[in-house]
């Protein structure tokens, strides 16, 4: 154990990439959306060529189709609060998302939730690797953290509901100054809000306290397209995001890419 450690803290505060550069990662919280949004998001997302890290809630026919075909990587997003879809403890939670993931050794928790039994119980018991459970608001110089469980952490850098919470300027060049700036660059955004290209909370608020739990897993095309946000909003945003990444043609990794690039793999 102690030399494990030691190596670890010796890979991360070692040099890489991102010291010197902004190095981008994609990622997306499925959140239970439907197998339409997710085909709405597979044929915006695809096209841009930028292999996201699906943090997966559920089983699905589209994302398996996509992991499938190499278009992304999936890590698990267990939800941990009452009432949980997935199970009643920590354990059956656990075991549950990675019946969607078996392949995964990264996740996120559903609303950050974050406590030492799950982070101990993931690394030790069933092997996981890293965790991205930590939102900032756009933090320059992000780089992996050693988590007192052994987990390596990567802080998120921009999520869009976030960004949405703190009323940010929907033209994301207004931050370009921290766009910029060397760190690691995760764009997080979830397919809800990328599909109906959400302007604001409120909006996608209305939409999920207008539906059932079984009509929110099963939204269609058809609602898609009449409620689909057509003026600017945070879907317009991220999709912004990754023109400018590839016009000054900054790294991009995926999330288990940043990880064997920290290893050394």
């Amino acid at each position: 154990m102690k030399e494990k450690i030691e190596s670890l803290l010796s890979k991360i505060n070692g040099k890489h990439v991102w010291d010197d550069q902004p190095v981008f990662c994609f990622n997306s919280d499925i959140d239970w959306a439907s197998e339409d949004v997710m085909t709405e998001y597979f044929n915006i997302v695809n096209p841009l060529e930028i292999k996201p890290t699906l943090f997966v809630t559920h089983e699905s026919a589209v994302i398996e189709a996509n992991f499938q075909a190499g278009k992304i990587e999936r890590g698990i997003h267990p939800n941990f609060l009452s009432n949980s879809s997935h199970g009643d403890s920590f354990k059956e939670i656990i075991e549950t998302v990675r019946q969607f993931a078996p392949e995964s050794y990264g996740f996120r928790s559903h609303r950050l939730f974050d406590v030492t039994d799950i982070t101990h119980m993931l690394k030790n018991d069933y092997g996981y690797q890293y965790v991205s459970n930590l939102g900032t608001i756009l933090q320059t110089n992000i780089k992996p953290i050693l988590h007192e469980s052994g987990l390596v952490h990567i802080p998120i850098f921009f999520e869009d509901g976030t960004h949405l919470y703190n009323q940010l300027d929907l033209n994301f060049k207004k931050y370009t100054d921290l766009f910029t700036t060397p760190g690691i660059k995760i764009i997080s955004f979830h397919p809800m809000n990328f599909v109906f290209n959400s302007p604001n909370m409120t909006f996608m608020r209305q939409i999920k306290d207008s539906l059932t739990r079984e009509e929110y897993n099963n939204i269609s095309t058809a609602t898609i397209e009449k409620l689909r946000n057509r003026e600017a909003g945070i879907g317009q945003t991220v999709i912004d995001i990754v023109q400018f990444v590839k016009e000054n043609n900054y790294p991009i990794m995926s999330l288990n890419e940043v990880y064997h690039n920290l290893m050394g793999a």
